[in-house]
């Protein structure tokens, strides 16, 4: 997947700024595209895992806006500038002289070299409301570019690194951004385990709490029924119970009730009281 994307950077690449020679803007305009789409290739997401032409300062209060600021957990950022004015490899490209090829490999790689000198001078870890890893990517957006002067100066990428810069292609920097998203993915994974751990928890003193609530119940409904038993006991047992009296007061008044008491209750309750009172 790696090969066809850089293959077919490469040649969009070529093309391109064949086409765009001598415009520095639409070439910086397409640099950006080439960028943007590396990014959507990552797996990460603008506006969450990373942002573009973000305004920050620096401890004077001067304004900077670097082209892609990625995110990273613990609240670490990685900053990417994009260089695209690439006119001296176009002319190194379409020469057919091998002295003319020679001066304009020369000139690109001197163009490298300035723009690394530049960015290093922005101190881009310095800045507010960021934490930056000790180290810059300078993206090149053509492949080839960044081979024929890295092949042409050898020491050009330590020298770059010293200065706390990485030289990445479409290629590389796809690699290291595959690396973060993988970062991100193990992150949230770990989150989600303590977000489990932590429902777990609510839900074990949820269900402890309900466990509480339901023996409260059954206490209450014991006190309910020893009420209840207590109140029965009054109406039906015990000397002078208030089913024996209203037992005699129909028999001394002659009444006739529409709805007769339980007549087991009635036998019960009249032969308790009959026992008590001997």
């Amino acid at each position: 997947h790696l090969k066809e994307l850089n293959l077919k950077i490469s040649t969009d690449a070529i093309n391109l700024t064949n086409a765009l020679r001598g415009q520095k803007k639409q070439q910086g305009i397409w640099g950006e595209m080439v960028l943007e789409k590396v990014l959507e290739n990552s797996g990460l997401r603008l506006g969450h895992e990373y942002n573009r032409e973000v305004s920050l300062k620096d401890d004077e209060n001067t304004t900077f806006r670097p082209d892609v600021i990625v995110n990273l957990p613990d609240n670490r950022h990685i900053i990417i500038d994009a260089k695209t004015s690439l006119n001296s490899y176009n002319m190194y490209t379409a020469s057919q002289n091998i002295e003319e090829k020679q001066e304009h490999l020369k000139t690109h790689v001197l163009a490298i070299k300035e723009h690394i000198k530049s960015l290093a001078s922005k101190k881009y870890e310095n800045l507010k409301d960021i934490n930056s890893l000790d180290f810059i990517f300078m993206f090149v957006p053509i492949e080839s570019a960044l081979l024929v002067a890295l092949e042409h100066d050898v020491n050009l990428y330590d020298e770059t690194f010293k200065q706390k810069i990485i030289l990445v292609s479409p290629t590389t920097l796809l690699v290291a951004l595959r690396a973060v998203e993988n970062t991100w993915r193990y992150e949230k994974q770990a989150q989600s385990i303590v977000d489990v751990a932590k429902r777990a928890e609510l839900l074990y003193n949820k269900f402890n709490g309900f466990v509480d609530d339901m023996n409260k119940v059954s206490e209450t409904l014991d006190k309910a029924h020893e009420t209840h038993k207590k109140a029965f006991d009054k109406l039906s047992k015990g000397t002078g119970n208030l089913v024996s009296q209203a037992t005699m007061l129909k028999k001394v008044s002659n009444i006739k009730p529409k709805k007769e008491l339980n007549n087991t209750l009635v036998e019960n309750s009249m032969e308790e009281n009959l026992e008590l009172q001997k």
